[in-house]
């Protein structure tokens, strides 16, 4: 039983008028990943985008969004980043038939993979780009781990729920709290295998709950953050996430364009 899951994330994208050249070389940033996953042989299982899709939340960025990421030829799955905020990404993707229009927030599982997902949504209160959990995320992450005790499942979110010392900010939450608890809910559930996250713009792991969870770099390369060769500081990085059947995953993050992949550390 294996599974392979490209992981993407903080594209921050705006609209394809934006008149900031940055955003155009964000957009190309995006099609070299997308490029490099749709010639991946094997095709991944899944992709996921951990969030702040887009620069502002507006519909414009969306669609924009949405233009460049339907040219992916494996699954996508999205979870909010603070960027986009929560309507925004329920309005650009419940089409795609995964995230319900009523939800009061976006949380759900895929099931048809050998790992099974369960995207969290991570948003704080307010504007801010801090996250947060409140009772009722929780409590449905608490249900919907429970529902498939023997299935081994991966979370994904945008927020990273550890500290990361070499950030600006390290903590990416309101309140310390909130990352207790999440890790209580996630040390019920021993299926629980990896926690992937975004946010932070480089890569970084740490256990929660006794389970690895990782951060992945920005697409965009004038976000990313962390050392990097210079023939590498224009190439946009995303991650390869191979699972085979061993109750963990092995890390492999790519430079698109290049054929060139390499341990995550």
């Amino acid at each position: 039983m294996t599974m392979i899951i490209a992981q993407i994330t903080d594209t921050h994208l705006s609209d394809v008028d934006a008149a900031d050249p940055k955003f155009s070389v964000r957009a190309e940033n995006l099609r070299a990943c997308i490029a490099d996953i749709n010639d991946l042989d094997p095709l991944p299982d899944a992709v996921i985008h951990t969030g702040d899709i887009t620069q502002h939340g507006r519909a414009e960025e969306f669609d924009h969004a949405r233009t460049l990421l339907q040219t992916l030829e494996a699954p996508l799955y999205v979870t909010p980043g603070n960027r986009d905020g929560r309507d925004g990404v329920v309005r650009a993707f419940t089409v795609d038939g995964y995230i319900m229009p009523d939800y009061s927030f976006v949380h759900y599982a895929i099931d048809e993979h050998p790992v099974r997902l369960v995207a969290v949504d991570s948003l704080g209160n307010g504007n801010g780009p801090k996250g947060d959990f409140c009772h009722d995320r929780l409590a449905a992450l608490d249900a919907t781990l429970a529902e498939a005790p023997a299935r081994p499942t991966a979370l994904f979110m945008h927020h990273p729920p550890f500290d990361v010392p070499a950030a600006p900010d390290p903590f990416a939450y309101q309140r310390r709290q909130a990352v207790v608890d999440l890790a209580t809910v996630v040390s019920r559930h021993k299926q629980v295998i990896h926690i992937f996250a975004g946010h932070m713009h480089r890569p970084w792991t740490a256990m929660l709950g006794g389970v690895t969870a990782s951060t992945v770099p920005s697409v965009a390369t004038d976000l990313r953050y962390g050392s990097y060769l210079p023939t590498n500081a224009t190439q946009p990085v995303y991650q390869i996430h191979r699972f085979d059947g061993d109750d963990s995953f092995v890390i492999e993050a790519r430079l698109p364009g290049s054929g060139v992949g390499y341990p995550n550390t």
